[in-house]
């Protein structure tokens, strides 16, 4: 019986794949209908998901399906009396019904996945408009909606559970996880790896160097830390760990390498896609400024590593290559062909659905040139790994458009960005100081997705009153969204890194903390050096030699490290050259970088004396 109920789910999964494309590619649609076919798949196929776990018992099977039944049948019913509930301009009893339905599933489908954090948020905020708003004080009084308001605007309306973080999710967030999974299917991930290992066997502690320069490249197909810990570290720590170093090192290694995954263009996280509605910028334009930035957060990692082995005298490890299966180059084609298709069509002009429906394609026909052809036998297997990848992410989505529906309707928005500010007194680095303590907290329960939506919902209106542009506000609490990811005591990529290398979890993440520093440092680069060229050329260029300058103080600082081992006085001083480099007033950073510069040639002078 779980035998037929897994394979139909599959066969389930490979019809909402094609009923995406059709909609995305082919066929035009309305969002709305997309979004309720949408809705529809997600609550349907997700409950049906946990119906099919191994675990399952035959009471939780038969309820998960009665509510996977009836997750699918609130999108059906949205798409046949849309019509007659617009004619008549009313809802009836069942259409409220349903639409109280339709945010319970949501509600509880999303506790199932992520945990409680999601729902009691969103809860709350209902709470807050429906009832609670009318007994707040100041600028936090609101005077409540009714109970049938709410159901018009939370289903019925364009705006919540069917509103544009559920477009977003149906179209290019889909798009992309279907890229990405086609791409790991006929064998990139291999590819990448073997490639990096040999491009680094002969540079000094290449096995870390090869983690730093898979994760970045498979950043590019992936866009998931934990899921790029799990593809390049079950290679890499092993192979650190061959070389000496370290359970702790080997996995704060890959944590932070991974990381990074989120930040490489150009499938970068979901967030990026929500930012591009937000903000009205280009998607192709984010993902051209986010190169210089993910290039700064991988050297930091990279001079961390090289500085760390050389204080530790590993530095001259190299790891034995003997074992791997040569590089298949032809296999490159079904990586490179499909980036190179996709960066090509989004330069011209192309919407990010239209270009990754072209790559998926590419990467079809690439792939009968490697070891893994993807033939229609193998559909259905890929079909289930790309809707299981997608229902975490699509239903964070789906219930995140409650919290933003609720903010906005409220002008809570408004009210919480006002009280930032004046809870900084107009300082623009305690607020960024304030935004990340708070991304850092919402982190530790919430996805990386959902914690950027909530974060920059106020967070980044609070940095635009006080001038910084809005491209720069929403990356910035972007990047530091994902510090969760790193920054103990929840941080999930060190824990799966800690896993796989079976150190401990705390310490991993104390050292993947360090080594990716760059995700705190380069945020500050955009809001004060204009690193996203909303300040022009001149200014960016000048803000990536800044930002170079104070990785490599900050590296020496944390490590005691330069050409020779520093002494206490001279770390403290590269750590005063880091900040005034940072400073944004070109005579300090002047002063910063003089003062880096002597630091460390003062400490070697004083070494040669000493030898």
């Amino acid at each position: 019986m779980i035998t037929i109920l897994r394979k139909s789910w599959d066969i389930l999964a490979l019809a909402a794949i094609a009923l995406h494309i059709g909609c995305n590619l082919f066929f035009i649609t309305s969002d709305t209908f997309l979004n309720a076919w949408h809705l529809s798949i997600v609550l349907g196929l997700g409950y049906s998901g946990f119906a099919i776990a191994g675990n399952a018992t035959n009471f939780r099977r038969i309820r998960d399906i009665a509510l996977a039944v009836c997750g699918f049948a609130v999108g059906i019913y949205f798409l046949l009396f849309e019509d007659a509930v617009f004619e008549r301009f009313e809802l009836t009893l069942a259409d409220q019904l349903v639409a109280l339905a339709a945010v319970i599933l949501v509600l509880d489908l999303t506790r199932r996945v992520t945990g409680w954090v999601i729902p009691v948020i969103a809860l709350t905020l209902l709470a807050y408009v429906m009832y609670l708003g009318k007994y707040m004080p100041g600028l936090f009084y609101f005077g409540g909606l009714s109970e049938y308001r709410m159901a018009f605007r939370m289903f019925w309306q364009d705006g919540a559970l069917l509103g544009s973080t559920t477009t977003i999710s149906a179209t290019i967030i889909f798009m992309f996880v279907l890229l990405s999974t086609l791409m790991r299917a006929a064998g990139a991930t291999q590819f990448l790896i073997s490639g990096a290992l040999r491009l680094m066997r002969h540079v000094p502690g290449g096995s870390a160097h090869v983690a730093v320069l898979s994760s970045a490249l498979m950043g590019t197909v992936s866009g998931s830390a934990v899921a790029n810990v799990a593809g390049t570290g079950t290679i890499t720590i092993p192979l650190m760990k061959r070389a000496g170093l370290s359970k702790e090192f080997a996995g704060g290694v890959e944590a932070a390498a991974s990381t990074g995954s989120q930040l490489v263009p150009p499938i970068m996280g979901a967030g990026i896609f929500i930012m591009s509605d937000w903000i009205g910028v280009p998607y192709t334009e984010l993902v051209l400024i986010s190169i210089i930035p993910a290039i700064l957060y991988f050297l930091s990692i990279s001079v961390n590593i090289h500085l760390s082995l050389k204080r530790d005298g590993l530095l001259n490890a190299e790891q034995t290559l003997d074992e791997l299966e040569p590089v298949r180059w032809t296999e490159g084609l079904a990586f490179l062909m499909p980036i190179i298709l996709l960066v090509a069509l989004l330069v011209v002009g192309y919407s990010p659905v239209y270009a990754a429906g072209w790559a998926c394609g590419t990467v079809v026909v690439a792939s009968f040139a490697t070891r893994y052809p993807l033939w229609p036998t193998r559909w259905l297997a890929i079909a289930q790994e790309a809707v299981q990848t997608m229902i975490p992410t699509a239903i964070v989505l789906i219930c995140a458009g409650i919290i933003v529906v609720c903010v906005e309707t409220s002008g809570l928005v408004v009210a919480m960005a006002q009280s930032l500010a004046i809870l900084g007194n107009g300082n623009t680095l305690l607020i960024i100081g304030i935004i990340a303590i708070i991304s850092l907290f919402l982190g530790m329960g919430l996805p990386v997705t959902a914690s950027y939506i909530i974060v920059a919902s106020f967070g980044a209106p609070a940095l635009i009153s006080l001038g910084i542009s809005p491209v720069a506000a929403h990356m910035a609490i972007f990047w530091l969204s994902q510090d969760s990811l790193l920054t103990p005591p929840v941080c999930l990529a060190a824990f799966a890194a800690a896993g796989i290398a079976g150190g401990n979890p705390a310490k991993t993440g104390v050292m993947a903390m360090v080594l990716g520093k760059g995700l705190y440092i380069v945020p500050l680069l955009f809001v004060f050096h204009g690193l996203l060229f909303d300040r022009g050329v001149e200014a960016a260029m000048v803000a990536t030699v800044a930002g170079t300058a104070i990785i490599v103080f900050f590296a020496m600082s944390f490590t005691g490290m330069a050409r020779d081992r520093l002494g206490v006085v001279a770390r403290a001083l590269l750590a005063c050259a880091a900040g005034f480099v940072l400073w944004p007033m070109w005579q300090i950073q002047l002063a910063g970088a003089v003062l880096g510069a002597g630091a460390v040639g003062m400490n070697a002078l004083h070494r040669r004396r000493l030898a």
